[in-house]
């Protein structure tokens, strides 16, 4: 009786461990077969004494996975091996016992990795058919419980290690006179996994862009010669400098507006084809560094979009030339987009 409610206990409390536990592939069924030491956990009878207690176990065992977290497992095993001795000349010098029969568990686990490793525990029982020599053979529903660590070495081919014990498997009441036993069984098994989806490869992740317009307002003296439209060796540079820096933010989709500018000293028709011829040299050199013409919009807007004011007036000569030196510009506006994360999507 004290037996049978130490298994119920350890049943209860794997019951329990199912609120937190999961299985690594649910709607998968497995089938292996496993063998190992065993031992026996002996009480002497009226009139005979333990002996041999360690022997062997061997079985096979299917089990599937109901759920996330439920599995059930049917197996056959047998534990053989073991021996009592007489304590009187009366009795037979030795009996050899075991136990064998089917067994059904309800079994739990706890993943390791998505192709079904895991840790698990199983509780249930075995219809128990005793095999006493000389003695009463005797059969009868033996409580057991279980935990191993199953690994999967590919999707479909695993092994485990795990180890069982079995509560009164030998009631000496019927069989030895007084004498019982409780078996364990450490055991390493082979298997065989089929069924059950492939688990899903995950989603790629989803690339952000934040888009962005950036301008370079270039010196018109750094780029040109006074009152010219070929660029200098400088403003070759210049102009490669930028398109540098772009590459270097790795902009997306980036589209060009080339915008020529002139102070507002002399005639304006002359000015505005100055910032145009300007904007087309500056243009020119970006499609040599790779730009495609397609995604280049090139303007000249002459005198007419200062950024000088009224800190100039008054001035006359070479402080007026100096005072309007911003206004004289080739201004390269780009937009485009810049990755600036990676978005997992959420599961489905």
């Amino acid at each position: 009786m004290k037996k049978n409610l130490i298994a119920l206990s350890v049943a209860a409390a794997l019951s329990c461990f199912a609120a937190a536990s999961f299985a690594a592939v649910p709607g998968t069924a497995t089938i292996g077969v496993r063998g190992g030491w065993a031992h026996a956990n002996m009480d002497d009878g009226t009139y005979y004494d333990e002996d041999d207690k360690s022997g062997f176990g061997y079985g096979i065992y299917a089990d599937y996975n109901f759920t996330s977290w439920l599995g059930v497992e049917l197996g056959y095993t047998a534990l053989d091996g073991f021996s009592y001795e007489g304590k009187t000349p009366n009795q037979h010098s030795s009996n050899d016992v075991g136990v064998h029969g089917p067994e059904l568990a309800i079994r739990l686990a706890l993943p390791l990795t998505a192709d079904g490793s895991d840790i698990f525990l199983r509780a249930g029982g075995m219809y128990a058919f005793g095999s006493v020599d000389h003695g009463d053979n005797d059969d009868g529903l033996v409580p057991f419980v279980g935990a191993g660590l199953q690994w999967a070495f590919t999707r479909n081919f695993g092994a485990r290690i795990g180890y069982d014990y079995y509560f009164n498997a030998i009631d000496g009441e019927d069989e030895l006179r007084g004498a019982e036993s409780d078996f364990g069984l450490a055991y390493i098994g082979l298997q065989y996994t089929f069924g059950g989806e492939p688990a899903p490869e995950p989603a790629p992740a989803e690339p952000v862009y934040q888009t962005i317009n950036e301008t370079f307002a270039l010196d018109a003296g750094t780029l040109f010669p006074f009152d010219g439209s070929n660029l200098s060796e400088e403003g070759v540079q210049t102009v490669d400098g930028v398109v540098d820096q772009v590459a270097a933010k790795n902009v997306q989709n980036a589209s060009y507006t080339v915008t020529g500018h002139t102070d507002r000293l002399g005639a304006e028709a002359y000015n505005q084809k100055l910032s145009e011829a300007r904007a087309q040299a500056v243009a020119n050199e970006l499609a040599a560094k790779g730009v495609p013409a397609g995604s280049m919009t090139v303007q000249g807007m002459g005198e007419t979009s200062p950024v000088t004011g009224s800190e100039c007036d008054g001035l006359t000569g070479n402080a007026l030339v100096k005072c309007y030196a911003p206004d004289r510009r080739v201004e390269i506006s780009v937009t485009g987009d810049v990755l600036t994360e990676t978005e997992v999507p959420a599961a489905e």
